[in-house]
């Protein structure tokens, strides 16, 4: 499986059985339903999960333990949603609990490396972040400062390169909520990483 592809296509592009038919097979005991739900949205767990976890052998273990949480809540499952949207609150969630069990403590300005404190830097000042190394691993060192929402609007928006449409057809939401949380979401990042500077200026 390649976590750098896009996800399949959403229900209703082909005639292949909506998400919530599948669901309810699954609960009927038909094993080979839900293995159709996971061929469906396997891509969008790994892209998820690749953009919190940067070992690949961590980023497999959480889309599986992922895909294993969905299959024993499938009972809790909204009849007529989409099983994308629920997935993906799934997995950022246990992403997001992966990362902040990993962290012992807040992140410092001593903590960064060159690269992060440049970016740090350039976040703070409010100027456009890139997506290379140095904003990656910036993200997630401040990852305690950044809720699990914000944090899946910033890898579908500037890790993954989705439009706001896309996002928001992730998230079961509008295109209205997408842009206003992908808006919250960087300023948030930009007051972590003010915080940061007052850090470094305090230990200077």
């Amino acid at each position: 499986m390649n976590p750098m592809t896009r996800p399949n296509g959403p229900q209703g592009e082909t005639d292949e059985p909506r998400d919530d038919a599948l669901v309810q097979r699954t609960l009927q005991g038909d094993q080979r339903a839900f293995e159709v739900l996971v061929r469906r949205y396997e891509r969008l767990v790994f892209r998820i999960a690749g953009g919190f976890l940067r070992n690949r052998q961590d980023v497999e273990d959480a889309a599986q333990e992922a895909f294993l949480r969905a299959f024993g809540a499938l009972s809790r499952f909204r009849s007529g949603a989409s099983f994308g949207p629920w997935i993906a609150q799934i997995v950022t969630r246990l992403c997001y609990d992966r990362l902040r069990a990993r962290r012992g403590r807040e992140v410092g300005w001593e903590d960064l490396s060159l690269a992060e404190q440049q970016e740090a830097a350039t976040v703070a000042a409010g100027a456009a972040s890139g997506v290379g190394a140095a904003n990656r691993d910036l993200a997630e060192r401040v990852l305690t400062g950044v809720s699990p929402k914000e944090r899946q609007i910033l890898l579908l928006r500037e890790v993954m390169g989705y439009t706001a449409a896309e996002s928001a057809k992730v998230l079961g939401c509008s295109e209205l909520a997408a842009r206003i949380r992908l808006h919250r979401a960087r300023r948030t990042m930009q007051r972590v990483a003010e915080r940061l500077l007052d850090g470094m200026d305090s230990s200077a």
